[in-house]
C-alpha cells in the first residue's frame, strides 16, 4: 500500500480515529485525577505511527536525512534522528519539544501534532523562506527565526481548532472542517506563504 493510499484508507482512519479517541479519553481521566501515574499518556498508537511514517517526508530525518528517525519534535510535528533531536533538545521547549516515538507517553494533542504536521511539510515552509538549502548562511538558526516562531503558532492554533472538530477524520477533512469552523468563529489565520521576517532573533 502507497503512502497516499495509507492517507486515504477508510479502514486505516477509522482505526486511527479509535485510538485517538482513547488517548482523548484517557487524557481527560487523568486530568480529573490527582494521581500522576500515566499523566503524559499512552505508548504512541500502532496504527497512528503506521501513518505518521506514511507521511511524505517522514521516513528520513527532517534535518539531516537519515532514515528511520525515531524522535520527534511535537512542536512542528516532525520526526529526527537521535542526534538532531539532541540539539533540537539545547534550543529549549520554548522552540521545540522533543519526545521518543517508542519510549515516551503521548497525549491526544501531540499524537494529533504529528499527524497534521509532517517532515516535508516543514521542509517546503523553509524552502519558501530561503532556508532550506545548508548553504543558506541561516540554515544552522532557523528555529530560532521568526519564520519558524510564525510556523510554531499556526500549528498551535490549528491542533486547537482540530481538537474542537471532534473525531479526527484524516488530514484533508480535519482541516476542511477545522478552517470552516476558524472562518466561523473568528478572524482567518494568515496564509503561511505569506512572506515573513526570517531574521534570526
Amino acid at each position: 500500500m502507497t503512502a497516499l493510499q495509507n492517507m486515504e484508507d477508510p479502514a486505516i482512519l477509522r482505526k486511527v480515529a479509535a485510538e485517538l479517541q482513547a488517548l482523548r479519553s484517557h487524557d481527560s481521566v487523568a486530568s480529573s485525577k490527582s494521581t500522576n501515574q500515566h499523566s503524559d499518556g499512552l505508548p504512541f498508537p500502532p496504527t497512528c505511527f503506521q501513518l505518521l511514517r506514511s507521511i511524505h517526508g517522514n521516513c528520513k530525518c527532517v534535518d539531516c536525512g537519515r532514515k528511520n528517525p525515531e524522535w520527534a519534535s511535537v512542536t512542528y510535528g516532525v520526526l529526527l534522528c537521535t542526534q538532531c533531536a539532541g540539539k533540537h533538545r539545547s534550543y529549549g521547549v520554548n522552540i521545540s519539544r522533543v519526545r521518543s516515538i517508542t519510549m515516551d507517553c503521548w497525549s491526544h494533542s501531540q499524537v494529533l501534532a504529528m499527524l497534521e504536521g509532517g517532515n516535508t511539510q516543514l521542509q517546503t515552509f523553509f524552502s519558501r523562506h530561503d532556508m532550506g538549502n545548508e548553504k543558506s548562511r541561516i540554515f544552522d538558526k532557523r528555529y530560532q527565526t521568526k519564520a519558524a516562531r510564525f510556523y510554531r503558532n499556526n500549528m498551535e492554533r490549528h491542533i486547537a481548532n482540530i481538537e474542537q472538530v471532534g473525531e479526527w477524520q484524516g488530514r484533508a477533512a480535519s482541516r476542511k472542517c477545522a478552517t470552516t469552523q476558524t472562518k466561523q468563529t473568528q478572524k482567518p489565520i494568515p496564509d503561511s506563504r505569506q512572506q515573513v521576517a526570517v531574521t534570526a532573533q
